[in-house]
């Protein structure tokens, strides 16, 4: 990709180039914090599920293995980063 955005005809400034790679380390960074937004919000939904219904009454509705296969849809599951 590099040399088709830093053009030879730019040099020595290649603007087109650091303007590109800015523009997609900005994006980077907003994006993750998008992604820490979502992570925190989908584990709060969980936190007040867990409030409202006790660890033993979860573990009563499922089985181990049921959980288990449910993944990051358990009720148990927290997102990290």
């Amino acid at each position: 990709m590099g040399s088709n955005i830093y053009l030879e005809r730019e040099k020595p400034k290649y603007r087109t180039g650091f303007g590109v790679s800015l523009a997609m380390s900005v994006l980077s960074i907003v994006m993750a914090y998008i992604l820490r937004l979502e992570c925190k919000r989908q584990n709060e939904k969980k936190d007040k599920l867990m409030r409202e219904k006790s660890e033993e009454e979860i573990r009563a509705e499922y089985t181990e293995q049921e959980l288990l296969d449910m993944g990051d849809r358990s009720p148990f599951f927290r997102y990290t980063l």
